[in-house]
C-alpha cells in the first residue's frame, strides 16, 4: 500500500500501515475521516445512557479500543513506538 500525503502531513511508516485494518484507505484525509467516524460511533455507545464512569487505565484502553478497533490492529493497547 502506498500512502499519499498532504504537504504538512506526518508520514505513516511501513509498520503502522501494516496495522491499518481497512485496505481501501490511501490518503491521510481518508484515514482522518475513517477514524473520525469510528470515534463518533464509540461516542454514541459510551454516552447512550447514564453511567458512573470511573477513570482508570482499563477504562481508557476500552475507550481507545472502541474508538479505533475498526481502524488499527493495536487499538486499546499502549504504543510501542514514539510518534513525536
Amino acid at each position: 500500500m502506498k500512502f499519499i500525503y498532504d504537504k504538512d502531513s506526518t508520514p505513516i511508516n511501513g509498520d503502522e500501515i501494516s496495522n491499518l485494518i481497512p485496505s481501501h484507505i490511501r490518503t491521510q484525509d481518508e484515514l482522518n475521516m475513517w477514524e473520525q467516524n469510528n470515534i463518533l460511533q464509540a461516542e454514541q455507545k459510551l454516552f447512550k445512557g447514564k453511567r458512573k464512569i470511573v477513570l482508570s487505565i482499563d477504562f481508557i484502553q476500552k475507550i481507545h479500543k472502541m474508538m479505533f478497533s475498526d481502524t488499527w490492529k493495536w487499538a486499546g493497547k499502549f504504543r510501542q513506538t514514539n510518534m513525536n
